[in-house]
């Protein structure tokens, strides 16, 4: 459930990340805002510093001075300081805790659906409060809506409004089979072109005061060549690469590394006497340098004068789009930028807001105010200020500015859940942008827009777009933005019900972003591989893509984030039978997982944890742990994790004995099952209705209902799906002695036998029935294999009696 706590006169609204003051909104920068979430969370006891950095930031080598900063920040927005210290007092030579008096307050929890467990049900809140994305380069996003996914395989919303990703995103039923009408290009080019410029962060010889120039004068200088028609690579994937580094001279090797740009500018800026000194080292692909100066009173002036001499070498734009800002408002938004690219939210606020009325009126300072507000998940402030902006911004003067106004409007549209308004403001962006040479806005737009058809269902037209992006995205050099589309390729492929080829978006996502160390999205990469292995039936490569998101702990932006890299690993721990490996993971996630904050992350733990039980013949245990899940997790976005621990209820009630309960649970489940939509939840549905007509006797209705199962799972062809069917069939038939008709029911999963267990033993269990001895031991084999810690049931174990005539072996 939302939860709304109290303390003096504020009030904080976990899940809309809001905190007001006698109903005033109070405006914090994300971090801020966790820093108090997460002390108010774990009030009952004192947190540590580097617990709370890793809470933070995902890693706790953070500067002191960084968190000093928050807490000074979340002191001020509690009304405390650090002399009265009455709500964040200082643990000396620990930490921090939260001390002043709160008090909580939930609304009604949703009656439940289900027959009462065995045991003593624990309750789980309902809805999930998610912390906001991270901001990157001003377009930070707030957990944007969910919509249900078949198997949860997707992330895609998220990616468009922020480069650092937190955590889970689950998308839309939809049975559209059509195959998009563009195919995405294939080449390993991520730049697509041969004239790609990549600016590195400048190098200041000044004051601390101007630290600022380091990240603004490299966006001022990408700007003025962008402004000039020359292909610079989007900074996000500069910042990326060499954020790492603190050797300037191992920045130029690592971007060549990277992104493979023809061109390498390295920005100098040195303040004299008389002024300041801009030098800009043009590094060519086959080495060899050339240097352009320029010489100002100011360091944006400077870099100004070096810029343009430096584009006489480039060789003449190809076309001029639009105006670029002059005088105070260069360094202005030069300042504002850098301050972006780093997070820094308050920081640009006080910059905009230490301005004159005059220049806070003009468009693009305006532009800014509103995507500090969109970067702090005040989406609908920001759709609002851009809308009032666009009478000033005429198509015939600035199409482009206003292009990019237009397209920060329909980002917000979808992060409101606006999907058919973000669908037109991208048709009205790609129209503004026709004939212009901005290729990165362009491949943005066409990703935006992607996503708001995929939420409207309309699937192919979303493929198409994101094929058109990658394009856009190869000619602008944005090798992160290019990923990104692979991201988001995967998800829609995930929700067309296509495992596979979402893996191969992912892989490929994976590697752009293990080169451009991007840990969030690296990590959203990994997980969804493992789900994608899951459907697949490839439990050794779900586990292999586990491993390598263990080197991610400690680096992701969110404790979500981090949560959801175990819960997966542990998934895939199961899934190969290390059963003890993957039941301590669960455990210890039990114990620290927020069930508000992280509603999925506890219910897909305590499901594993359930189908983990069952597969021990402990079916009390089992249904202690799933029933839960299935009693609050009711809301669409949780689907696919609610039906995985309703099947698992289902089986364990049917398993104590307690067969009308079973029989209520199977007539709620198909219900709600039917209800969605979702051809995997149909074919589930079917399967549970066969299984309970197949415990009461009525033979000809099971095998109405498993024929029908097995239509359905075979329109989507999902191994996962079609060997739920099969075994449950084939193991109905041959105990009913029908071994005929149990031999083409196995052979469906046949394919599968040498990598799943499930799939191995089913085989086994065949091969005995028919008394095939050599085949029954090749079977057997594998399945010992494949086992893990999971018993060989015993009458598989048992040596055949002989061969059953007339019955091939398959």
């Amino acid at each position: 459930m939302t939860r709304r706590l109290r303390f003096g006169s504020h009030l904080i609204d976990l899940a809309a990340r809001e905190l007001s003051i006698d109903g005033r909104l109070l405006q914090l920068s994300p971090r801020v805002f966790d820093c108090i979430a997460y002390l108010i969370e774990h009030r009952d006891r004192a947190v540590g510093r580097d617990e709370l950095m890793a809470s933070l930031w995902g890693k706790a080598d953070v500067a002191d001075t960084q968190l000093a900063q928050v807490i000074l920040r979340a002191r001020r927005a509690a009304g405390d300081s650090g002399e009265a210290q009455q709500a964040i007092r200082t643990v000396a030579g620990f930490g921090y805790r939260w001390v002043a008096e709160t008090s909580e307050e939930n609304e009604a929890a949703a009656p439940s659906d289900l027959p009462a467990t065995s045991g003593p049900a624990r309750e789980a809140e309902k809805g999930i409060g998610d912390e906001a994305d991270r901001p990157t380069a001003g377009e930070a996003a707030s957990r944007p809506a969910k919509f249900p996914l078949h198997r949860t395989l997707g992330i895609l919303a998220i990616l468009l409004l922020a480069l650092v990703a937190a955590g889970l995103l689950v998308f839309r039923l939809g049975d559209e089979k059509r195959r998009a009408a563009g195919v995405a290009p294939t080449a390993p080019s991520t730049s697509g072109t041969d004239r790609t410029i990549a600016i590195l962060p400048a190098t200041v010889d000044a004051a601390d005061e101007w630290d600022w120039l380091r990240l603004g004068a490299m966006e001022f200088v990408a700007g003025r060549l962008r402004n000039a028609g020359q292909i610079v690579t989007p900074s996000e994937n500069v910042i990326a690469v060499t954020r790492p580094l603190s050797d300037p001279k191992a920045m130029p090797p690592a971007l060549k590394a990277a992104l493979d740009p023809r061109w390498i500018v390295t920005p100098m800026l040195r303040k004299s006497d008389s002024g300041w000194i801009a030098r800009l080292e043009l590094g060519e692909r086959q080495g060899g340098t050339r240097e352009f100066q320029g010489d100002a009173e100011d360091p944006i002036g400077a870099a100004r004068v070096a810029t343009e001499r430096l584009l006489v070498t480039l060789g003449p734009p190809t076309e001029v789009i639009g105006d670029m800002p002059t005088g105070a408002a260069e360094e202005l938004l030069s300042r504002v930028d850098a301050a972006l690219l780093v997070d820094d939210v308050d920081g640009a606020r006080r910059l905009l807001a230490g301005t004159s009325d005059a220049m806070r009126a003009t468009p693009e300072v305006r532009l800014r105010q509103a995507t500090i507000e969109f970067t702090v998940g005040r989406n609908d402030v920001a759709a609002k200020a851009l809308e009032a902006l666009l009478p000033d911004v005429p198509a015939e003067t600035d199409p482009l500015l206003r292009a990019r106004i237009v397209s920060v409007i329909g980002a917000a549209h979808i992060r409101m859940g606006r999907a058919a308004e973000a669908e037109q403001d991208m048709n009205t962006a790609l129209d503004l942008l026709k004939g212009l040479n901005a290729p990165a806005l362009l491949g943005k737009a066409y990703m935006r827009r992607g996503v708001a058809r995929s939420v409207l269902g309309r699937n192919d037209p979303a493929l198409a777009d994101f094929a058109q992006a990658r394009i856009a995205m190869q000619l602008a050099g944005d090798t992160l933005g290019i990923a990104l589309v692979d991201l988001n390729e995967g998800a829609l492929n995930g929700l067309r019900n296509h495992p596979a080829d979402a893996l191969a978006s992912f892989l490929r996502a994976e590697k752009h972003f293990e080169r451009l160390n991007v840990p969030g999205e690296l990590a959203n990469a990994l997980t969804n591989q493992i789900l994608a292995y899951r459907l697949l039936l490839e439990p050794d490569e779900g586990l292999a893509a586990s491993e390598r998101s263990l080197s991610l702990l400690g680096h992701l932006a969110s404790i979500e984030a981090t949560h959801l890299v175990q819960v997966r690993r542990a998934q895939a721990l199961a899934d190969v039978g290390r059963w003890s490996e993957a039941g301590t993971q669960l455990d210890e996630l039990s114990r620290a997982v927020d069930r508000t904050r992280e509603a999925e992350i506890w219910a897909m733990s305590d499901t594993e944890r359930a189908r983990i039980e069952l597969a021990r013949a402990r079916p009390e245990a089992a249904l202690e742990l799933a029933g839960p899940v299935v009693e609050t997790l009711l809301a669409p976005e949780f689907a696919t994790t609610r039906q995985d621990a309703w099947a698992i209820v289902i089986h364990a009630l049917r398993a104590l004995g307690r067969e009308q309960d079973a029989a209520d649970a199977v007539a709620r489940f198909v219900a709600w099952a039917d209800g969605t939509g979702n051809k995997s939840f149909a074919a589930h549905a079917r399967l549970a209705e066969a299984e309970q007509a197949e415990s009461t006797r009525r033979i000809e209705d099971a095998d109405r209902f498993y024929a029908n199962a097995l239509t359905a799972a075979n329109q989507d062809n999902v191994p996962a799906d079609i060997a739920d069917v099969a075994i449950s069939y084939a193991g109905a038939l041959m105990a009913r002695g029908d071994l005929e008709r149990a031999v083409p029911v196995v052979g469906l999963v046949d394919r599968y036998a040498a990598r799943s267990y499930a799939a191995a033993v089913l085989q086994a269990r065949l091969y005995r029935a028919l008394g095939h001895t050599e085949a029954w031991r090749s079977a057997l084999s594998r399945a010992r294999a494949l086992a893990g810690e999971r018993p060989i049931p015993a009458d598989v174990a048992a040596e055949p009696a002989a061969a059953t005539a007339g019955i091939p072996v398959r």
